[in-house]
């Protein structure tokens, strides 16, 4: 007979996966939010008469709400993944905050930028790798 081992949840990883659920939520509110107000825009402007600028009004409002929506979902879905200890939540969730890390160290690049605000955004991913790869109990956790 199997014996079956219960895996305790280390703290950590409920609070990366409440953060994640919190996220998500916050992401596909603000797609919504986006989609609406640009078709609002797009149809104010056909309505004067501005069909190419409804058109390309459209255009970016789908591609910026439906990134939201999408980021959104994805951080939902890695939260649940996260919260029933599953080993793909682990990975994905480490190839998110390292894009997220190369995406902020990317903004060094650009002219204008905001030193303390591209810090500020790697500390979070920064924290959450090293926190996955150093705590044995997460390793642990993910049978990793």
């Amino acid at each position: 007979m199997q014996e079956t081992v219960s895996r305790k949840r280390p703290l950590g990883v409920t609070i990366v996966a409440a953060v994640l659920s919190i996220e998500g939520i916050v992401e596909i509110i603000i797609g919504i939010i986006a989609l609406l107000a640009i078709f609002a825009l797009g149809r104010v402007a056909a309505t004067h008469g501005h069909n190419i600028v409804h058109n390309a009004v459209d255009v970016i409002g789908i591609i910026l709400g439906g990134y939201f929506l999408i980021a959104g979902i994805l951080k939902l879905i890695f939260a649940v993944g996260l919260w029933a200890l599953q080993r793909w939540a682990f990975w994905l969730t480490v190839i998110i905050e390292v894009i997220s890390i190369l995406g902020s160290a990317y903004q060094f690049t650009r002219p204008g930028h905001n030193v303390v605000g591209i810090v500020l955004g790697m500390i979070i991913p920064v924290l959450i790798l090293l926190y996955f790869f150093v705590d044995s109990n997460v390793r642990a956790a993910f049978r990793i």
